[in-house]
């Protein structure tokens, strides 16, 4: 660890941020919560120095690595559908809340059926607001590759929601 840096000021400075990545890649505030433990409790067990410069990717690394061997595919958790819907529109119609619906449902299951680097990098990109540089600092990737990935996963979902046959 670094001398000039405690181990209380390492998880000060980026607890809320690796909290938040794990909350993005597990859905659940509880599995985000022992995620983010478990991340700290690794790194303070680690044998290793922790260099300040790099702490935040050396704990996205393991948060991203526990997440992925806890859950293979996560399920993305979709807010209530009316409550999203009358966020949406203030009256909605009967036909604009069953549109809304079918909307959701075939994003929901477009996330389902993408990569899982697909569904990571769009997840952490558009819903949490990261750039490509963090989302690739986040996920130990080239930010060329987490461009490349953004895009895919955006051009299926863009093609599933255009398709009202969608499924």
């Amino acid at each position: 660890m670094d001398a000039t840096l405690g181990f209380s000021d390492i998880y000060r400075q980026h607890a809320a941020a690796v909290f938040r990545l794990a909350w993005l890649l597990t859905g659940d505030r509880n599995d985000a919560e022992d995620l983010t433990s478990e991340a700290f409790a690794r790194a303070l067990a680690g044998e290793g120095r922790i260099v300040h410069a790099t702490v935040r990717s050396y704990l996205y690394a393991i948060v991203r690595n526990l997440a992925t061997s806890r859950l293979r595919r996560p399920a993305v958790e979709v807010a209530d559908d009316d409550r999203l819907a009358e966020s949406a529109a203030a009256d909605p119609g009967p036909e604009q809340l069953a549109e809304l619906r079918q909307r959701l449902a075939r994003a929901s299951a477009g996330l389902a059926t993408l990569h899982e680097g697909e569904r990571q990098v769009l997840l952490l990109c558009g819903l949490h607001g990261l750039d490509t540089a963090e989302a690739a600092d986040a996920l130990g990737l080239a930010p060329g590759h987490v461009r490349v990935r953004l895009h895919r996963a955006r051009r299926r979902l863009e093609a599933l929601l255009a398709d009202p046959l969608a499924d």
